[in-house]
């Protein structure tokens, strides 16, 4: 544990190795497929995204449809990690599903979780459990190491599915300059934790593999949200969902 902090707050991120058990990626996986075919189509408009094959690219708020989701956050191993990471209490926020289908699994530009978040002080995280073999040949993760030490940098509008803002070009620029990029090889069961100031995205998965991640994410429980911020964000995702016809 000791070492994750300190990977963690050295680097903005660190992957817990085999943190979930080859039965627990099984019903994981089980009950995301079973989502997927039985409950995809209520998802609506920010809540689901797809590919140029009409593909599910990424599901957003499947805990609120499905409590197996919510449940799984509770997760004793989940919790007493947030608890150290964040060195506070965690408050739950959603689960995601990034499917990113063999072929056609479409790009995430860079940016940062918290301008989309809003949490005030910063605090908070992001659990990406690997249900595949993810690496670079299949649109892994990238993490800019460090750059969560920035502070919130400026977004503009990326009008991509699923991640609607990314880092100002000058801004992206710098961190290219002054931090290395990382892009972790996964496998099965291995979930990378990363700080909602990271500074991360992905390529297009163009190989012949899925590249399915599930998130979880939590802030600090004593942060509130900056409205401001927070209505700022909505004002433009809705602009871009009204340009895409999902409202």
């Amino acid at each position: 544990m000791e070492n994750l902090k300190f990977e963690f707050n050295k680097n903005g991120f660190c992957i817990s190795k085999n943190l979930f058990s080859k039965n627990e990626i099984l019903e994981l996986d089980k009950k995301l497929e079973e989502f997927l075919e039985l409950k995809s189509g209520i998802l609506k408009g920010r809540e689901i995204n797809r590919t140029s094959n009409n593909s599910v690219n990424t599901m957003h708020d499947i805990d609120k449809h499905e409590n197996y989701f919510s449940n799984f956050e509770k997760k004793e191993k989940i919790i007493n990690l947030s608890k150290i990471l964040l060195d506070s209490e965690p408050e739950f926020r959603k689960c995601e599903m990034f499917a990113k289908p063999a072929k056609v699994g479409m790009k995430s530009p860079m940016h940062q979780d918290n301008f989309l978040w809003a949490v005030k002080n910063n605090n908070g995280l992001t659990f990406w459990v690997a249900l595949d073999e993810c690496d670079e040949s299949n649109g892994g993760l990238s993490y800019f190491s460090g750059s969560h030490k920035y502070g919130l940098l400026e977004h503009e509008s990326s009008f991509a599915p699923g991640t609607s803002q990314k880092l100002k070009s000058k801004i992206l620029d710098k961190i290219k300059r002054e931090c290395e990029l990382v892009i972790p090889k996964l496998e099965p069961g291995d979930v990378l934790i990363h700080h909602c100031l990271m500074v991360h995205g992905s390529n297009e998965n163009k190989s012949e593999k899925n590249r399915r991640g599930f998130t979880i994410q939590f802030k600090d429980k004593k942060s509130d949200y900056d409205n401001d911020l927070l209505k700022n964000y909505e004002e433009k995702l809705n602009h871009q969902m009204k340009l895409r016809n999902q409202i």
